[in-house]
């Protein structure tokens, strides 16, 4: 009787297991497919959002909440920027344009390889500026596809000093992170086209006539050493560095002088051409002008003028040098 009572509690035990593992299986597949349905949904209001507004996706605080909640098994690109006229952020009106440009043409993938394009404004989402500690804008967040539900998701941020401002440099960016091959086409420009091709033919007219009436001119040594000077300065002051990364012309608050030898503004690079060419050109009157003079006080005077005005210009470029980054040990008059 003992050993039939005990089979009895012993099968009872297995049925209760069996329907208990049932019913947590069966609360898995539910609670798996709710988290399926969710995650549609939300696709399918991202992407809404994204062909209404040309791929961007306009974010306060609460919608960014919402879209990195779990479950998200999509990537997307985040930037925080400071755009309102209140702000006067200038990088952040020069890279707005490029980034739109990147996320207008993401529209075009397939559903399977959506990436999304968010922007949040510094006036519509202040709490998470603070969440990630952000004290300047703009600044360009990846957020790649993942299951963590942890209170600050996982992120690769662009680094504008190094790839710049330009669209084809950030879709570059994006797509080596992403997997998702983003291509960027710019707009035909119809009015820049028509005045380079004036520009060009009133050039290729202007050249003839000075060829035919003014040849001495424009065989002249002094004008193609001039020519020649003057795109050296260019070069050597960092302007085909600004051709690459596009920096802005200058930042309020900051001075002409960027810190840091991999940061640079447009002006700061006129400013050091302008230092060089008063060099060189204190150099050459030493050279080519003083000597010339035959009164000896005036050549004299002309010489400690010279020199004075090369020492004092070589001083500043040296501060140049130490503004960019405090530990240069260089120094001449200050």
């Amino acid at each position: 009787m003992a050993n039939i009572i005990s089979r009895a509690c012993v099968l009872i035990a297995a049925l209760i297991s069996l329907s208990l593992l049932g019913s947590l299986a069966l609360v898995a597949t539910v609670a798996e497919a709710d988290n399926a349905a969710l995650l549609e949904k939300k696709l399918d209001q991202l992407r809404v959002q994204a062909r209404k507004n040309k791929g961007i996706i306009d974010m306060d605080s609460n919608t960014f909440e919402e879209v990195m909640a779990k479950p998200r098994d999509f990537p997307i690109v985040v930037l925080f920027t400071a755009i309102s006229p209140e702000f006067q952020c200038v990088p952040c009106k020069n890279f707005d344009p490029e980034y739109r440009l990147v996320a207008s043409g993401s529209i075009k993938k397939k559903a399977d390889s959506q990436l999304f394009f968010g922007i949040l404004d510094f006036k519509r989402g202040q709490a998470t500026f603070q969440k990630f500690g952000m004290n300047s804008a703009p600044s360009a967040l990846y957020f790649p596809a993942t299951e963590s539900i942890g209170s600050v998701p996982q992120f690769d941020r662009y680094d504008f000093g190094k790839y710049g401002f330009q669209a084809e440099e950030f879709a570059n960016w994006l797509s080596a992170r992403s997997g998702v091959h983003l291509s960027v086409r710019r707009p035909f420009d119809v009015l820049a086209f028509v005045l380079k091709l004036l520009f060009v033919l009133l050039s290729g007219t202007a050249c003839y006539a000075l060829y035919a009436r003014a040849g001495k001119v424009v065989r002249s040594k002094y004008l193609w050493a001039g020519i020649c000077l003057f795109t050296i300065f260019i070069m050597i002051s960092g302007h085909m560095w600004n051709q690459i990364r596009r920096p802005p012309y200058s930042m309020p608050g900051q001075g002409f002088v960027a810190a840091g030898f991999q940061n640079q503004f447009g002006i700061e690079s006129q400013l050091v051409a302008v230092m060089y060419a008063v060099l060189c050109g204190a150099v050459i009157s030493l050279i080519s002008s003083v000597t010339r003079i035959e009164d000896a006080p005036k050549q004299r005077i002309s010489v400690w003028v010279w020199m004075l005005i090369f020492g004092f210009m070589y001083s500043i470029l040296l501060q140049t040098f130490r503004l960019k980054n405090p530990g240069y040990p260089f120094r001449l008059l200050f």
